[in-house]
């Protein structure tokens, strides 16, 4: 399954927060994801903030890469 896939499916509910964070295991699959929570589901920014708390570093990462406020 693709990210794309993969995000879609959990923003249908029919896959899990824990299997989405699963699929996670390094600083490109993060960004993958969160490109993509971002791109399908933007009006649901607390996913976004979940995903930042859960994976701190890969979100710095992918916020100084991207020129981002981390505030």
């Amino acid at each position: 399954m693709t990210f794309n896939e993969f995000v879609a499916s959990s923003n249908h509910q029919e896959t899990s927060w824990e299997e989405l964070c699963f699929e996670i295991k390094c600083e490109s699959c993060f960004a993958s994801v969160f490109d993509e929570v971002n791109e399908q589901m933007a009006s649901s920014r607390d996913v976004l903030a979940r995903l930042a708390d859960e994976f701190p570093d890969h979100y710095k990462s992918y916020a100084n890469e991207r020129g981002l406020d981390q505030t």
